[in-house]
């Protein structure tokens, strides 16, 4: 990339530069409330990933079947059928889901 082109990018980052700044103090305005009421936000980004791990379950049994001749079709299966399954179980039960996500990221980043 030549700098003319670095130059090109950076004058059009700069005119959305108004933009960039009311998102991040919007950002932090809402880091901030997030961590006042923690267990609010909590839970509520629990709901969130639950309701995302449903949809994603979801959308992988659709797609076992529709490449069902490939060789992986079960697996997609098991996966999409434990994917709604857990992501249902977090949605019902979050605060037992806020402790599994915890205590998921504390073993992954562990070691």
């Amino acid at each position: 990339m030549s700098t003319r082109e670095l130059l090109f990018e950076f004058g059009s980052l700069h005119r959305e530069s108004g933009w960039l700044l009311v998102l991040g103090i919007i950002m932090v305005v809402l880091g901030i409330v997030a961590f006042i009421i923690a267990p609010a936000a909590t839970i509520g980004t629990v709901l969130i990933l639950g309701w995302v791990l449903v949809v994603s379950g979801i959308v992988e049994t659709v797609q076992a079947f529709r490449v069902r001749r490939w060789g992986g079709f079960f697996l997609h299966l098991i996966g999409g059928a434990l994917g709604v399954l857990v992501g249902l179980l977090i949605v019902t039960h979050p605060v037992a889901g806020a402790l599994a996500w915890t205590l998921l990221f504390a073993s992954f980043f562990s070691g």
